[in-house]
């Protein structure tokens, strides 16, 4: 007789336990916090500039050898909303304007619309992708107790700090952004491993 074959869903599959604090809980009992970095464009860097960028990041990579640490650089749709919003935004000011010339004023609305309508499209179908770098920090939980929970939690906070810190020195000549993501940002993140398509709805 055929096994029935079980049916999967996504939270049989993901790793996520849940919520603590500002932290992800993952089913491998550790939190895990992701800290999202701005590229740098290495065609624009002479060689020289290029190999102290290699040497500040071996640099770190060598003072933050203890705090359990992975970097991951990953394919992202990009994130088109902000930009939709503008053009939506537009639509509405020209549409609440008084101006004079109603048939052109028509014309610019449709113009208008007809832009919105693409980069929606765009957005829901994730043709555009770019790439996303990302520090991953974890702390290992020891047993399922609150007592623990908040012990790993004070060790994760001082991790992230530590490593952010050590990350706006690395890349202060760079002029780049650092950004903590937030519990729901990383839960996407995660998700996008499992279902890239889906995660932008996630």
């Amino acid at each position: 007789m055929a096994q029935e074959t079980k049916e999967l869903y996504l939270q049989d599959i993901s790793p996520i336990e849940g919520i603590y604090s500002d932290f992800i809980l993952l089913k491998n009992n550790e939190l895990i916090v992701m800290i999202k970095v701005e590229g740098v464009n290495m065609d624009l860097l002479a060689d020289y500039e290029q190999n102290n960028l290699f040497e500040d990041y071996g640099a770190f990579l060598m003072s933050n050898n203890n705090e359990s640490l992975q970097t991951v650089s990953m394919t992202v749709p990009l994130d088109l909303k902000r930009f939709n919003q503008s053009w939506k935004k537009r639509y509405l000011t020209i549409k609440e304007s008084p101006m004079e010339n109603l048939e052109a004023k028509k014309h610019l609305q449709q113009l208008i619309a007809a832009n919105c309508l693409h980069y929606q499209n765009i957005e829901l179908k994730a043709e555009l992708t770019t790439q996303q770098h990302l520090v991953v920090l974890s702390q290992k939980i020891q047993k399922r107790t609150l007592i623990e929970l908040n012990k790993a939690e004070m060790e994760l906070r001082e991790k992230m700090t530590k490593v952010k810190n050590s990350l706006e020195t690395m890349l202060e000549a760079y002029d780049l952004r650092l950004e903590i993501l937030s519990t729901k940002e990383t839960i996407s993140t995660l998700h996008r491993f499992i279902d890239f398509k889906n995660s932008m709805y996630a």
